[in-house]
Order: C-alpha cells, then structure tokens, then sequence
C-alpha cells in the first residue's frame, strides 16, 4: 500500500512539472478585476504542502515567456522552468505566475497595472516577506522593465534571457505594437520605460541575468551593457553569459542565478536586523502604554486591541514560554498622561519590558520640546524601576489637516532621536505601515479604521511588528479570525433579561421566523433599523453614506444588545475610497465607543439573494469580507455549494448562544 501511494505521488506531481523533492500544495488558478478597465485576470499561486498561515513567506513570482500563460512556470519541464520551481521549494516561498495579459504583453500598460495591482492583492489574508521577480525571455524583459519602473515593489531580479531595451528590439513586432498601443515612432516613451537598460539607476535591488551569445531571438547585447554599467557602479549583479549559448537557460545557471540573488537578499535583511530586546528566562511580562491606538475601542470590535494580539506573536515565537501581556492604553491620552499614570498601570505589574507608543494626540496638542522632555522622563522611570523601554513611533495615517503627516514625521523624528541619545531599543511601527502602504496602498488603507485609527487588521501589523522587534522573530497573525460567542447576549439571557435586537430591514423577516422557530420570540425585543426610504410612493434603498448617517444617529443611543448589519447585494457606484469609508463607519458605529457592550454579528448579502455569483460580485464580497474581518466582527455566509437559507444560517450560526 505504502509502496503504491508513493509511486502514485510520483506520478501526480510529474503531472504538475515538479518533482519529488518539490511538495506542494495543489496548485491555486485565482483570479481578480483589474481595476484598470474591469476585465478578469487570473494568476496561479503555488503554497508549499507544510504551508502555516502564522508564517512570514517571502514570494517568487514567475513571469511566462512569449506565447505562454500562467501555467510555463507551474507545470513545464523545461530547465528553467522546474529549476525554479525547485529553488522556491527548497526556500520555502510562495510562488505566483500571474498571466500579465497574456500571451504576448510584453509588459504593455495594461499588464504592468495589472503586476501593480496583483502585488497588492497577495498582502491581503497573508505576510509577505521579500519579493523575487523571475522571468525568461519577454518575462525576463518583463522583470526587469517593471523592477526598474517600480524598484519599491521589488527585492530582487533574474532574468533569463530578456532584452533590456524595447526601442532597439526588432523581434515580434506585431505583437508588441498591439500591447504597446503603437509604434515606437507614435508611442515612443511607452517603449522606453520598458527599457530597463536607461532606467539603470533604479536597479537597486540583488540582480542576475543569463544571455547567450548565439540568442538570436531576444540579442544579449542590452542587458551585457546594463549588467556593465550596474557591475561598475559596484552594484549586487551577476551575469550569466555563455557565448556559445542560444535562447535557452540550463538549469545550473536557473539555479545560480537564483541562489545569487537570494542570498544577497538575505544579507540585506541580516544587515537591517537589530538584536532582539528579549533576554533568556522563562517568565515574560510586557505593558503597552499608549493612547488609543494601544487601548481597545471600537476601531478594532471592542475587545482586543494589538497589545493582545502581542502576546498571541510572542507565544508563537517564544514557545515554551510564559508571556503575558498587560494593555494600559487609554483613548485621548498624551505623553503627560502616560506619566500621570505610570506607577499604577505600568511600573505595579513589575513588567520586564515597557513599549511606549504616544504622539498622535501630542502633535494635535503639544510642541516637539514637551513631547521630547516626557519621553525622556518616561524612560528614566522605567528604567528606575528595572523594566527596558522600548520607544514606538505611532502607525501611519491618512494625511489629515488635523493630523497633517509631515508633523507626524517631525514627531517620529523626536521619537527616533530619543531612543539614540539614551539607547533605547527602538521599534519604528510607522515605516512598517509606510511599506505597507507603498506596496500595497489598497491594503493598508483596509487596514485603517478611520483616517488615524487602525482597525483589527492594522493591529495585527502593529503586533507582528513589535513581536519582531523584540524577539527578533517574524511571526504572522494573518490567521487569526474574528472572535465567536455573542456574550452580551449570553449575560442578559442568563440575567433573565429580554436581548434587545437591532436589526437591519432585509433581516428582520427571516430573524422573526428563526426566532419562532427557536421558541425565542418571548425573550427578545426585535427593532427595524429601516434600509429602504420613501420617495414619491417608492421604496428607495439608502446610500452607503445614508446608512452610516443612520449608524451613528441610531446605534449607540439605543444601546441594543445585539445589532445585526448587512450590506447591499451588489456594489454601490462610489469610489474605493467611499465605499471602504462607509462601511467601515457604519460597522464603527454599530459599536460602542470602548469595550464591547453589546454584541454585532454582519451577515453576508449573497445568503439573502442566492444569485449565482459574478465577477464583480466576488469582487464586491471579497472587499466586504476583508473589511469584516479586518473590524473583528462575525460574518455569517454560506459555505460554497450550500443551499441554507438566512432563516436555517441563523439558527445554526447564532441559535447555540441565544438559548435562555
């Protein structure tokens, strides 16, 4: 039996082009809206067998050849191919093949939007580490216009037998005039942005290239003169050039150029890490002082914030140990109130280790000296007491008149410069999200609550980033769900008490019929919160913005016991930003100010329609659930294939904790 299952491994992962020192999981075919012009484009993403959701990965994506799709790099044979495939097996990424407008783009505009756009779409539900861009022939040419175009995006190139000049290539022109949207005469600086070869500058990150002498399809000569000019400048570049060689890159060179370019990755990042704060022992206790940010609110679902998540990393990167984490943030509160209270909700636990992240309420009320001279008191006192403190600089925020960033960065430049003089481990939670945000600037505005608070998914960012400053660790919390349990609910049924329910419209009807059915109806206290609005004789559905308006005018003065959201079935014609605003606001509203005192369950519109699915409308339910997800808040929706109704969902996702 153990015999016939290994010969029947074998054989399907040969199906797939790997081999049997190459594990994998089953290959994923995904696909996204470009935001560009709203057409489907699909990528494959490639996860190793043993993948853990509560790892960092760093990423290699494939780049498929001329003719080709998203499947050259997943399922050939082909030396480059399987070579590649093997390296990131054995290092443990995660690889992706996006089709960028395939088979002939040669990185027109369309397809670089498209790698644009992907990019961001791969932090969203997972960490990514560092990004390796590989590609051969035009996605060798591919890898390195867009790392030269975008050199932010990208850790490091191979390119396999490319070009690093459009406006001299002669090769499959036809094609390139169609994805290039002309002629090199009509459209010559889409041509020359794709030249890698006079964007030299930006190719700051470890690259290697392979040519071949006798490649008369894709000529060596303009990447032999870029890989010249970046080696004199005392770049991290490799050539690979065989003067006998063809179009073709073997296997050993696949892998050189590889393990080149890796490593020297690898250096940059040792070179950048600084010595974890956490010593040896057992026992470890840290307090989070702060202001809101640090304190639980309704940004993040009102019941934990990322000092809590803090101590989830730190269980995952010290196992074994016993750590706990004690939150001290308050909402509103500055320096001087950190220091007001220093004594009885910090120094009283006896911590070991103190982080300190204040700022966003000083630069709206305070100049530079105040907030320098607190921090400095801060310390010593911390320090007098026998804990290490470790200085934080806040998150980043949307640029606001209130909160302007260029007094944030002044700030954060205080920050930075106390931790110098009185050698202060120093943790910098604000480029952490600048990053975020130049990668990935769709995902790191879902991370943001309202314009300076982060909401659950922020903290997880703010979590990961301290446990990694004091542990030395990276650790990913991107698995973490939502907490289940309706415990308001569970307090008053147990109290005797009637649940006062505010529902939405389109819910109350199928919440009335599952009551009953649960014989609940004489404990609870049903209320319409109306969806629909009367116009000349019509029901009219309310805007996005409406029902946020009616969020806050509602919610918090009824103070239900439970509030039960949903959202429009298909996507309101606002913009990104509208939309992530709103529904973020009428979740943020649907809570109270601080801790949790009432419970908010979000049920999904497709278990009121149960239409089939569109592209647009998974698009619509993908941003729904990141944002649900990222508020910390219950979402109920059918699981793929199944026929339950609202009515059945409720009772079985919420019937257990309703029971008196």
């Amino acid at each position: 039996m153990a015999r016939w299952f290994c010969c029947l491994l074998v054989f399907v992962l040969s199906g797939l082009g790997v081999t049997a020192d190459e594990v994998w999981q089953e290959p994923q075919d995904r696909a996204f809206v470009s935001r560009l012009d709203g057409t489907e484009q699909r990528y494959v993403l490639l996860q190793p067998a043993d993948y853990d959701p509560a790892r960092v990965y760093d990423v290699l994506i494939m780049l498929h050849g001329h003719g080709s799709d998203r499947w050259q790099f997943i399922r050939q044979a082909r030396a480059e191919c399987s070579e590649s495939r093997r390296f990131a097996g054995q290092a443990s990424m995660i690889c992706v093949s996006p089709d960028y407008r395939a088979p002939t783009s040669w990185l027109g505009p369309a397809a670089e939007a498209d790698m644009v756009q992907l990019i961001d779409e791969l932090h969203r539900g997972q960490r990514v580490g560092r990004i390796l861009l590989l590609g051969g022939s035009m996605g060798g040419t591919s890898a390195l216009a867009f790392a030269a175009q975008h050199p932010q995006l990208i850790d490091g190139v191979v390119a396999l037998n490319g070009t690093a000049n459009m406006l001299e290539y002669e090769q499959f022109q036809e094609a390139i005039q169609a994805s290039y949207g002309g002629t090199k005469d009509t459209h010559r600086d889409v041509y020359r942005t794709r030249s890698a070869e006079l964007f030299a500058a930006n190719l700051t990150m470890p690259l290697a290239a392979t040519t071949g002498g006798r490649d008369t399809l894709v000529p060596p000569d303009s990447v032999l003169r870029l890989l010249q000019h970046l080696q004199a400048g005392g770049a991290q570049v490799l050539s690979l050039h065989r003067p006998e060689g063809g179009h073709d890159t073997n296997a050993q060179d696949t892998r050189e150029a590889l393990d080149f370019v890796w490593k020297a990755m690898q250096r940059r990042s040792a070179a950048a890490a600084e010595p974890p704060v956490v010593g040896a022992g057992q026992s470890l206790r840290v307090v989070c002082l702060g202001d809101s940010v640090t304190g639980i609110y309704y940004h993040t679902g009102g019941r934990r914030a990322w000092p809590e998540l803090l101590q989830m990393g730190l269980q995952r990167a010290l196992p074994g140990r016993d750590v706990s984490v004690i939150n001290a943030g308050i909402s509103g509160n500055t320096v001087a109130d950190g220091l007001a209270r220093l004594q009885r909700d910090v120094l009283d636990h006896q911590p070991q280790i103190v982080t300190i992240s204040f700022g966003l309420n000083d630069l709206a009320r305070s100049g530079e000296g105040p907030f320098r001279d607190g921090l400095l008191e801060l310390v010593r006192r911390i320090r007098a007491a026998g804990a290490e403190p470790v200085l934080c600089t806040p998150n980043a925020v949307i640029d606001t008149a209130g909160r302007p960033e260029q007094k944030l960065q002044q700030f954060c430049q205080v920050i930075r410069d106390v931790a110098t003089v009185q050698q202060v481990a120093f943790c910098d939670v604000q480029q952490a999200g600048l990053k975020l945000r130049e990668r990935a600037p769709q995902t790191w505005r879902m991370t943001m609550s309202d314009a300076i608070h982060p909401n659950l998914d922020g903290h997880r960012l703010l979590a990961e980033t301290v446990c990694q400053r004091l542990t030395g660790v990276p650790v990913s919390l991107a698995d973490v769900q939502p907490e289940t349990g309706l415990p308001r609910v569970r307090q008053v049924l147990r109290d005797g008490g009637r649940v006062k329910i505010l529902a939405m419209q389109p819910l109350v009807e199928p919440l009335q019929r599952a009551l009953e059915q649960m014989r609940l109806t004489e404990h609870c206290d049903v209320t319409v919160w109306q969806t629909e609005a009367e116009q000349n004789g019509a029901a009219i559905a309310r805007t996005l913005p409406e029902l946020e308006a009616e969020a806050q005018r509602l919610v918090r003065p009824l103070k239900p016991d439970l509030v039960l959201l949903t959202f429009p079935e298909q996507r309101p014609e606002l913009t990104d930003e509208q939309v992530i605003h709103s529904v973020s606001w009428i979740m943020n509203w649907s809570l109270d100010f601080g801790r949790s005192s009432w419970d908010c369950v979000v049920v999904h519109p497709q278990l009121l329609s149960r239409q089939a699915e569109t592209a647009e409308a998974g698009e619509w339910s993908k941003l729904l659930r990141q944002l649900v997800h990222a508020q910390d808040l219950q979402l109920l929706e059918p699981e793929p294939g199944s026929a339950a109704t609202a009515q059945q969902l409720l009772i079985e996702r919420l019937g257990p904790f309703l029971q008196p």
